[in-house]
């Protein structure tokens, strides 16, 4: 009897590119990348920085249409506001004008608030998890990144106050301090807010990326923070140094840009007094702005996060939090949806709702000034 083996030899299948590509990369997945060294992790970031490119630039997008959404309501209130000559500060009391336009317009605050909130938790989250993926070599899509943001948001809120509330309190007590002794009080603040973030942020320098990388809650991802700073105590003063500097210089040159757009405006005759057309400019103008705003923030915190997701994944070799969104995953947006699981959008519900509540309440306040 002729088995198997004596018949001819029958041609190897041709294999699925597809099946391929996948079985390697179950297989043997993408190595980490190498542990960067204190004195290069700023060249790395930048670099890493560059090859994220795309996928930043359209994540850019989403954060300023959530800006726009729920921040461009109070910047066009205000506008209007200078427009029929009626002027209203930070604080609603300090507004003359119709009664009930005092009420819609304090009303107006509480979503402007929450929505500051929600662009700048996801403009961390998604820029953490999109720089990960991409030094990994293994990028995810900004919609799969926003899977990721949005399953670690409230771990990423709780792990920001972990940091934020002991370093504001040192910050207040030094700045008190420093006014008592010290004539230049403006330079003097910047420097202690400096110092405190650094001092106190480096322990916790990688806090954040424990969360949305390493997939663990705040107090884990601190524990874990703390390791990784022993292991390499320079660059998380590097990675805590650099990310205290960005944030002011963001407030900073936020400040300052706005200062010369006014200044624009003021030389070409735009203004309140500037007749339809005028206002018509700089209310598209005022418009464009709040979406750039948005674009801007998220670009200037992916800068500032970059050295932490080097240093992070170098020392750790940890993504493991991105694999929930990815093709297959319990999180992955474009997956079956499970019993009890949400359908992935990209604007949730609340923050339609967030949305719709806004613009009818600035719908409310032309209503009651024209009334």
């Amino acid at each position: 009897m002729t088995g198997p083996a004596d018949g001819p030899e029958a041609a190897p299948p041709t294999p699925d590119p597809g099946f391929s590509a996948d079985l390697t990369s179950v297989i043997a997945p993408p190595p980490m990348p190498p542990v960067t060294s204190a004195r290069r992790l700023l060249g790395a970031s930048f670099d890493l920085l560059v090859r994220a490119t795309p996928e930043m630039r359209t994540g850019s997008f989403y954060i300023g249409a959530i800006m726009l959404g729920l921040v461009g309501p109070i910047a066009l209130a205000t506008w209007t506001f200078a427009v029929i000559g009626l002027d209203v500060g930070f604080d609603v009391t300090d507004f003359y004008g119709d009664p009930r336009a005092v009420e819609w317009f304090g009303f107006l605050v509480i979503p402007t608030l929450l929505g500051l909130i929600v662009v700048f938790i996801e403009s961390r989250t998604l820029a953490a998890a999109l720089l990960g993926a991409r030094l990994v070599h293994r990028p995810l899509t900004v919609r799969e990144a926003v899977a990721r943001a949005r399953a670690t948001f409230w771990r990423a809120i709780a792990a920001g106050l972990l940091l934020t509330i002991p370093v504001t309190i040192i910050e207040n007590v030094a700045t008190a301090v420093a006014r008592t002794l010290v004539a230049d009080v403006t330079a003097t603040t910047f420097a202690i807010q400096i110092v405190v973030a650094t001092v106190l942020g480096a322990p916790l320098a990688y806090l954040l990326t424990g969360v949305v990388l390493g997939d663990v809650d705040p107090f884990e991802a601190m524990r874990r923070s703390l390791t990784v700073f022993r292991a390499r105590t320079s660059a998380a003063v590097i990675v805590a140094l650099f990310a205290a500097v960005s944030s002011l210089l963001i407030l900073f040159g936020l400040s300052e840009g706005l200062d010369i757009i006014l200044r624009v405006f003021d030389a070409l005759g735009l203004g309140p007094d500037s007749g339809p057309l005028g206002i018509v400019v700089v209310t598209a103008a005022i418009v464009m702005l709040t979406f750039a705003f948005g674009t801007l923030l998220f670009t200037t915190t992916a800068i500032s996060l970059a050295p932490q997701v080097v240093m992070f994944v170098s020392l750790t070799h940890t993504t493991i939090g991105l694999d929930h969104v990815r093709v297959g995953g319990d999180g992955d947006p474009d997956g079956p949806v499970a019993r009890g699981q949400r359908r992935f959008r990209w604007f949730p519900r609340p923050m339609v709702a967030g949305v719709v509540i806004a613009w009818l309440t600035l719908l409310a306040v032309m209503v009651s000034l024209d009334g």
